[in-house]
Parts: C-alpha cells; sequence; structure tokens
C-alpha cells in the first residue's frame, strides 16, 4: 500500500482552485455567493493557498447550486483534461505505474485533505483510492470527481493502447445517478461501491509502455515537484508557526500585530510580507485563530459559552455567536450539543 505516508494538508494550491473556478463560473454558479465561502476578494491578486475546508464548502454549495447528478464525472473529466502536474507527470512517463508513483508522495500538494493510495496486492488489478482526512470536511463531489480525475488522466496517458477493461471507477451507489450516461460522459467504466472511492486498472495497463515516454520531461517534471514540495512546506511549517502563536496571544488578550512579530523576532512591516507570501492577511488570519481556539474550547469544557467568547477576544457575546455561525454554520450551543451527542454514540457503541 504506498501513500499513507503522506498526510493530507489543510491548503489546496491555487492552481487547481482557479480551474474549479473557471469550470464553477462557466456552468453559470453565482461567483458572488461563492467568493466569500473560499473567503477570496476578487478584487485582490488570488492566494498562493486556499484552506481544504473553505474548498469542501464550497463544492458543497456548487453541488447545490447546479443539482446536477452528473455534475462529478463532468467536473472530473474537464479538470483531468487541464495542464498540472498530474497530466504533465503521466503523459511523459514509462508506463502508469512509474508516472503515479512518482506522483502519490506530492500529489497533497494541489488535493489538500485527500490523499491517493496505491493498492497492488491483487494479481490482475491495481486499486487506486481516495482516502479523506478524518478531521477535515470533504464533499462528497469532491471525492467522487477525485475519482474521475485519476481515471480520466489515466485514460489520455494511454492514448490510442486504451482498452475500455483497462479502467473502471467505482463509486458509492449514491453518488451514481446513471452509470451509462456516466460511463459516455467520461468513456470510462463505472461501478457501485458499498460507501468506497476508488480507481480500478489492469495489471495489464498498469505496466504497459506509455505512447510516447520522454525520459528527460519525466525527469524535470518530477524535480518541479521536488521544488514545489520543498516550498510548501516551508509554507506550511510559518502558516502552523503563526497560527500558534496567534492562539497563544488570544488566550493572553494580546493580539497587536507587533506582539506576535516580536515573538517571531522580526519587525511588523517583515511579518505583513510573509503573510502576502503566504497569500493571506493578520486579520484572515487572526479569525481562523479564533475559530480554532473557540471550537476547542467547546469541545474540549463545560466553559460557559459567554466565557469562551470572551476568551477568544469578543467583548458581545451576541458578536461572537454572529462569527461562529459564520464559521461552522451553527450556533455555539447547537455546535457543543451536536459534538456531545456525537461522543456519547461512540462511547454507547464501544460498551
Amino acid at each position: 500500500m504506498l501513500g499513507k505516508d503522506m498526510a493530507p494538508t489543510a491548503q489546496v494550491d491555487i492552481v487547481l482552485v482557479q480551474h474549479l473556478l473557471n469550470y464553477w463560473n462557466g456552468r453559470g454558479v453565482d461567483m458572488n455567493q461563492l467568493w466569500p465561502i473560499l473567503r477570496i476578494d476578487p478584487e485582490l491578486p488570488l492566494p498562493r493557498w486556499v484552506d481544504t475546508d473553505r474548498v469542501a464548502d464550497a463544492y458543497d454549495f456548487v453541488a447545490r447550486f447546479l443539482d446536477d447528478e452528473l455534475l462529478a464525472f463532468d467536473l472530473g473529466i474537464y479538470m483531468a483534461r487541464r495542464e498540472m502536474p498530474l497530466q504533465r507527470l503521466l503523459r511523459c512517463a514509462p508506463s502508469l505505474r512509474k508516472g503515479i508513483e512518482a506522483l502519490i508522495p506530492y500529489v497533497y500538494l494541489s488535493t489538500g485533505s485527500l490523499r491517493y493510495e496505491i493498492d497492488t496486492s491483487q494479481s490482475d488489478i491495481v486499486l487506486i483510492s481516495v482516502e479523506r482526512h478524518p478531521e477535515r470536511h470533504v464533499s462528497p463531489l469532491q471525492l467522487s470527481a477525485a475519482v474521475v480525475i485519476m481515471a480520466g488522466v489515466c485514460r489520455d496517458a494511454l492514448g490510442d493502447s486504451f482498452e475500455p477493461e483497462d479502467l473502471c471507477m467505482h463509486l458509492p451507489q449514491s453518488e451514481i445517478a446513471d452509470a451509462t450516461k456516466a460511463a459516455d460522459i467520461t468513456g470510462i467504466q463505472v461501478a457501485e461501491t458499498q460507501g468506497f472511492y476508488m480507481l480500478e486498472i489492469s495489471q495489464v495497463a498498469w505496466n504497459r509502455d506509455g505512447p510516447d515516454p520522454q525520459p528527460v520531461l519525466f525527469k524535470s517534471v518530477q524535480r518541479e515537484l521536488i521544488r514545489q514540495d520543498q516550498r510548501f512546506r516551508e509554507h506550511l511549517a510559518l502558516y502552523s508557526e503563526l497560527k500558534d502563536i496567534l492562539e497563544m496571544c488570544l488566550i493572553r488578550r494580546n493580539v497587536s500585530q507587533e506582539g506576535v512579530a516580536d515573538q517571531l523576532g522580526i519587525s511588523v512591516r517583515n511579518l505583513q510580507r510573509r503573510l502576502r507570501a503566504l497569500g493571506t492577511t493578520y486579520q484572515n488570519l487572526l479569525d481562523e485563530a479564533r475559530q480554532g481556539l473557540s471550537m476547542k474550547l467547546i469541545c474540549e469544557g463545560d466553559m460557559p459559552l459567554y466565557e469562551v467568547a470572551y476568551k477568544v477576544g469578543y467583548t458581545e457575546p451576541s458578536a461572537f455567536y454572529k462569527a461562529f455561525r459564520r464559521w461552522t454554520g451553527s450556533t455555539p450551543g447547537d455546535y457543543r450539543q451536536a459534538y456531545l451527542s456525537t461522543i456519547n454514540a461512540i462511547s454507547t457503541e464501544d460498551e
């Protein structure tokens, strides 16, 4: 099993998000409603990364807005034909096996809270499953589209050598409205599962020579992925450090930019420059820290909600309740009750 060591991350590459935005805009989605969900200001340059939970929320909104039972298949094929590292790598790889195995360690750069895992334990097929981060929101549309994207890229990489038995997408019954129409859209077989999202590849196709292998270009794309990986790890380390510092600042009730800059040992101007490089603002990061700390305090104890509001920097509980509803779609009280109900249900099952 490959892919276990690469944990999904808290951010999604803006390149992937841009392609999604182009598709959704072309389908007539109300972008004025979508921008706030992603917390992107269309009047400003796009950030380098977008929070994975916001991307998942955007998927959910689009699914409701378009109400198209075949959306995952249409979106997946559209994304499979964009120019991204996945496509470039498989197009010039010696085989699907070598291309996908080279890609798996870096796929999190664009998928965020999703990852692909390869199972080669069976003699006649290879299974590539889509796994979700257990602590992050992931849309069903996101999961289905991820399978279709990988299937579409593999089909295109096989070129004229593609045979119908080479690939089969396995999706939950609830995600397949019409298997025949889905197969017509993608040109790939579709089968139902009991809740799993995966792509089946025949061993023959898995090891078949690619139609246009280019060893030099293949190595070049791999080096590009390594560089992207290094930049992303540096970005994520700074992002995580800033959020931890802000959480401590909230607890101490001193959330000034000067105080945060002092803890980093840099000037306020340098802090602002780093935030621009992260594609965010101090206020957005502070808002995220308030959200994270408030959810932690609500779930980890019985602290009164007015005290939680005070702890995260709100002098008026009503302002905190409004912000919490914006973050989660529910009130703090309902969120705590839902969390406790879930914990109690798990405890009952364990007994």
